[in-house]
This record gives C-alpha cells, sequence and structure tokens, in this order.
C-alpha cells in the first residue's frame, strides 16, 4: 500500500521540480553581464570582425609589390589552300615585379591607416555597449528595487484599509476617508502589478544588450547606490587625446593625408622589371626555347585628362583641410562635453546623497503619525499626507540614484571606457 502510494508522488516531484528549477531566476553580477555581452552581442562581434577584414585587406595591400608570376600552355592548329595543316605548341613562363611605384606604396599605407582605425571604431562600440548594458543592468535592480517597494508600500495600505474599515464600522471614521483607504490600496496593487511588469522588460532590455537570443529569468545582483568617480579636470586635454573619438578621427586625417600624397603620385614615374622564358614549336615540350628581361620606365602625362591632374590635387587638399577642421571641432566640443558631464553627474550624485536624510525623515514622520492617529491626535488625511510623502520620497530616491548612475555612465562613454574595463 505505502509503495502504490510512496510511486505516484515520486513521479509528480519529478516532473515537477525540474519545472519549477526551470523557471527559477538566474543571478547575474556585473562580470556574468561583461562576460556574456563580449561574447555574444552582434554588434561587437562585427566590430571585431571587422578588424581581421582590414587585417588582410592590409595584408593583401602588400602584393603590389610581391613578383606576379604567370604560366600559360597552348596549342593551335592553322593552314591554308596551299600549306598543310600544322601544330604549334607553345609553353611561356613570365614573372614581373614593380620596382618603383609611389602609388602602390601609398596605397598600402593608406591600407594601414584603416587597419588602425578599426581599433578605434571597437572602442567606441565597446564604450557604447558599456553604456548600454550597465544602464539596463542598473535598470533591472532598480526594477528589482522597485517591486519591493511596491510591495511594501501595498502592505501598508492594505494593513490601513482594514483598519480605518474597522474604525469605520465602530463609527469612529468617515466613509469618505474609509472609501479613500480602500482606493489607496486598490491604486497600491495597480502599481504592484506595473512594477512587476516593468521587471519584464527590464530583464528584456539586459538580455538584449547581452545577445542572449532568447528571453530568461534573471536578476542581478549587487548594491544601488550613489557612485562616485575620480576625475581631475585639469587633465581633460590629456584624456582626450586618449579617446576613441579623436584617436579615429586623426585616422581619418591621416588617410586624407596619404590621399593627398597618392593624388600628387599621379604625375610620378613607375618603373618595373620583366622576365619570360617560352618554349615553341610543332610538338609539345619541344626544345626551341626563348627568354627576355627588360625594364619598363612610364611617365604619365595626360593620361587621365588634361585638368585631371590640378583638380583631382585640389579636391584631395580641400578633403584633407577638411578632415583636419573636423578634428578641431571634434576636440573642442568633446572637451566641453566631458566637463559639462563631470558637472552633471555631480549635480545628481549631489541629489541622491542630500535625498537619504529627507527619506529617513519621511520615515520617521510616518512611524510618528501612525502613533499619533491611534491616539486620535491627527485626522485621516494627515496620515495620509504624510504617507504619501514617504511614498514620493522612497520612489524619488529610486530614481535618484539610477540618474547618477547614468549621467556617471555617459561621462565614461565620452571618455571611451570600454565593457572590457569592468570598474
Amino acid at each position: 500500500m505505502m509503495k502504490k502510494i510512496f510511486l505516484p508522488l515520486l513521479l509528480i516531484a519529478s516532473t515537477v521540480l525540474p519545472l519549477a528549477a526551470q523557471q527559477a531566476a538566474i543571478e547575474l553580477s556585473w562580470a556574468d553581464c561583461v562576460r556574456e555581452a563580449l561574447a555574444n552581442n552582434p554588434g561587437l562581434k562585427a566590430k571585431k570582425m571587422a578588424i581581421d577584414q582590414y587585417k588582410y585587406l592590409y595584408l593583401a595591400g602588400y602584393n603590389a609589390y610581391l613578383p606576379k608570376i604567370n604560366i600559360s600552355h597552348s596549342v593551335n592548329r592553322s593552314g591554308g589552300d596551299h600549306t598543310t595543316p600544322a601544330n604549334k605548341w607553345g609553353l611561356s613562363v613570365s614573372a614581373s615585379e614593380p620596382i618603383l611605384n609611389l602609388g602602390a606604396m601609398s596605397s598600402i599605407r593608406t591600407s594601414k591607416i584603416n587597419y588602425d582605425k578599426t581599433f578605434s571604431d571597437y572602442r567606441m562600440e565597446s564604450a557604447s555597449l558599456r553604456q548600454a548594458l550597465y544602464s539596463a543592468f542598473m535598470g533591472l535592480m532598480a526594477a528589482q528595487e522597485q517591486v519591493l517597494v511596491d510591495k511594501r508600500i501595498l502592505d501598508i495600505r492594505e494593513q490601513n484599509a482594514k483598519l480605518i474599515k474597522l474604525k469605520y464600522d465602530s463609527g469612529m471614521e468617515s466613509r469618505g476617508n474609509m472609501l479613500y483607504a480602500a482606493a489607496l490600496y486598490e491604486l497600491s496593487k495597480t502599481n504592484a502589478a506595473k512594477s512587476e511588469r516593468s521587471l519584464n522588460m527590464a530583464r528584456r532590455e539586459l538580455l538584449k544588450n547581452m545577445g542572449a537570443s532568447s528571453y530568461r529569468p534573471v536578476t542581478v545582483k549587487g548594491e544601488l547606490t550613489a557612485p562616485v568617480y575620480d576625475f581631475k579636470t585639469e587633465s581633460v586635454k590629456e584624456l582626450l587625446e586618449k579617446t576613441p573619438q579623436v584617436v579615429s578621427q586623426l585616422k581619418s586625417v591621416e588617410a586624407q593625408k596619404e590621399r593627398l600624397l597618392s593624388a600628387r603620385y599621379d604625375l610620378f614615374p613607375t618603373l618595373s622589371a620583366s622576365q619570360s622564358v617560352s618554349w615553341s614549336g610543332p610538338q609539345e615540350f619541344t626544345v626551341d626555347r626563348s627568354w627576355s628581361m627588360g625594364l619598363s620606365l612610364s611617365l604619365p602625362l595626360l593620361s587621365g585628362g588634361i585638368t585631371y591632374y590640378p583638380n583631382s590635387t585640389k579636391a584631395a587638399k580641400l578633403a584633407f583641410k577638411s578632415a583636419e577642421e573636423s578634428l578641431k571641432d571634434l576636440k573642442a566640443s568633446l572637451e566641453s562635453d566631458i566637463l559639462n558631464g563631470y558637472d552633471d553627474f555631480l549635480n545628481s550624485r549631489d541629489t541622491a546623497l542630500s535625498n537619504v536624510s529627507v527619506l529617513a525623515s519621511n520615515e520617521e514622520r510616518y512611524k510618528e503619525s501612525q502613533i499619533k492617529y491611534m491616539a486620535g491626535q491627527i485626522s485621516f488625511i494627515d496620515l495620509a499626507n504624510i504617507e504619501q510623502s514617504m511614498v514620493d520620497a522612497r520612489q524619488n530616491q529610486l530614481q535618484y540614484l539610477r540618474n547618477a548612475n547614468n549621467k556617471k555612465l555617459a561621462l565614461e562613454n565620452l571618455l571611451g571606457v570600454g565593457l572590457e574595463e569592468r570598474n
């Protein structure tokens, strides 16, 4: 009899427990999120592939100065009205290599500049992803905290609603106050449901930035506090030169300068060498052999047209000057953005820190008001107003802390702090 009861229960437990484990939320640290984003985020992976792509293009450019070898093997049969048809076999090997070609050398240097620029582009993508990922991480942390806050508010207002209902039934409270307490309780239930949905939205945002292919319940571990950031405003110009935005624009200036040189090289001569050896005759692999060696000097005069050279060099020079001006503008605006971003961060951090005492005082006022209300020293409306002040202070503190962390992230993004820098 015991076996008949125990075996079905064991079967049910073996089915239910894995499902419950499957639904349990996985707790992630910031390091866990970074590790998964580095491995799975498609935008970051695309930038990594771009680095390899331009590396191979750069290496392929060296072929402009490597020998080019061709082998040909042919057979022809010809004849006429007064000649007997005959076969002619041929085999040849030829090689050529440039000795002086400034345009080819410029092309190689341009490929190297483009390759170097991909590292700056990767750093910018990494910094942008770090800002989005950490913002989502903090967003989920705030959403988790919001669920707890709304649950506590719900419990408080449920107790108040029951208390006011008892006092109304005993004739010690008005009907309007009883209905108002019940309405506040219903509103808190709605807010609690909304915070649960916001929690799922925050999870999806974090998983998206991590590059996760499907949804899974996750939580994050950490503490939502006012951040600190050690930044020396007098070193902003030094930091500016190391930011990926400025480095990338510097590479663009170098590329435009190289294009200007390449346009000027259109009037420079090119020198190349060639060698060949061939065999030919009426039969395949005959011993009739010939060879040749030579140097070729080419001097372009009007190969592109009468006005091509002056117009192309002027266009390249203007593009170079434009890139230099864009670099100056970028440095000026980025320096201003960094300094303003730091001040903005300090303002938001100070707001979060100063609101701590406001929150503590509202918590204490609410505890005192409960005692006074039970003693009949204050009205229900006074209690409700003090309770709402406490609720607003809690909600505001969550927003202030999240805002301060987001301001810090925005500043770090301007400075090019990448995802690999986990602090």
